[in-house]
């Protein structure tokens, strides 16, 4: 797990587990730590944060794409799940989204049929010290039970009837990166199409500028929320 966050004057984000870390503006000892900030063998000064849940969470090993956090905001938000909510997913991939969902629920069962993406997201949520995911190696048209909430991070959700296995008025949500495949869940969906959303976010400089960065956050992909 990571331990510490540090920044440098340019607000460039450096991670902490032990011993002394180095960077490409000197090392930070590890006795230094403690402290709220510290000083490089090259005089430059760091600020030194105590790490979170998030922190370490990205820097967990990745494969596929992961989901976003603007996205993951937005499921979690409008979908009404809480701390009693059993939740399904497919897609695993690297468990980013499975690690975001377990901190706000009471359990998730994920379903990841590639067994390189199925081996590497359980490694990340042990090494995340989650315990409420189950994970099954098999494809999610074997789902059983009912669920608060269902999450398809599939090419082809439109292929997979899971309305047996959402309970009244729960939702089922899609991440879908191209809008033609919204259409085609939409059209073959026997759940009522609730709405489709994308979430842009852009990050302002707040300093003498006062104005938007030029780079932004823009699609990622669409989220169709689906009720039952």
């Amino acid at each position: 797990m990571i331990k510490k966050i540090l920044f440098d004057k340019k607000n460039r984000k450096y991670y902490w587990r032990n011993g002394d870390l180095s960077t490409s503006l000197g090392t930070i000892k590890e006795k230094d730590m403690s402290n709220n900030e510290a000083i490089s063998s090259t005089n430059q000064i760091f600020r030194i944060f105590t790490a979170n849940f998030l922190d370490s969470l990205e820097k967990i090993k990745t494969g596929p794409a992961t989901t976003n956090l603007k996205d993951i905001g937005a499921i979690l938000s409008y979908s009404g799940i809480d701390k009693n909510s059993i939740v399904a997913e497919a897609g695993t991939g690297s468990g980013f989204l499975t690690s975001m969902l377990s901190r706000f629920v009471k359990r998730v069962d994920s379903y990841e049929k590639n067994e390189d993406f199925f081996n590497l997201s359980r490694k990340n949520i042990e090494n995340l010290g989650i315990k409420n995911v189950k994970f099954f190696n098999k494809d999610i048209s074997e789902l059983k039970g009912k669920y608060d909430l269902i999450v398809l991070d599939l090419l082809d959700p439109w292929n997979y009837d899971l309305r047996k296995n959402l309970k009244e008025g729960c939702y089922l949500v899609s991440y879908l990166p191209n809008i033609t495949q919204v259409r085609a869940l939409v059209k073959e969906s026997k759940l009522y199409h609730e709405k489709t959303i994308e979430i842009i976010e852009r990050e302002w400089f707040v300093d003498e500028r006062l104005r938007p960065k030029n780079t932004r956050l823009g699609h990622s992909a669409f989220l169709v929320f689906l009720r039952k």
